[in-house]
């Protein structure tokens, strides 16, 4: 996930990283599933901060990341990788270190041909 995605992006990755339906999300925070619907539907609806704080507290993210996509500073308790730099972070420490040790060097390759 990129920096500057919307809300309803953000909330859509994270169900999907979370493998979380809308439905049960409605359950957890209370929040009526057309609600829901309507901040994942990209019409520019943004939560309130009393929703907005629900979905983060039940995903376990902060609010933050959820209207920006990353965390504005590092000092910022309870900063989240975005749910692709997780994905990528689970995939690579499932590889060998041998496998590890290729992807290191193919990364350093890359980054010097930019």
């Amino acid at each position: 996930m990129m920096a500057g995605m919307g809300f309803g992006e953000n909330l859509h990755n994270e169900l999907v990283f979370q493998n979380i339906q809308i439905k049960e999300l409605s359950v957890r925070t209370g929040i009526k599933k057309s609600t829901l619907d309507k901040y994942l539907s990209g019409n520019k609806s943004q939560p309130n901060v009393e929703n907005a704080v629900k979905i983060a507290e039940t995903l376990g993210v902060s609010v933050e990341y959820l209207v920006k996509g990353v965390c504005v500073s590092e000092a910022t308790r309870g900063c989240e990788l975005s749910s692709e730099n997780r994905t990528l972070m689970e995939q690579y420490n499932r590889l060998t270190e041998f496998n590890k040790q290729t992807i290191q060097e193919l990364t350093q390759s890359l980054l010097r041909r930019q």
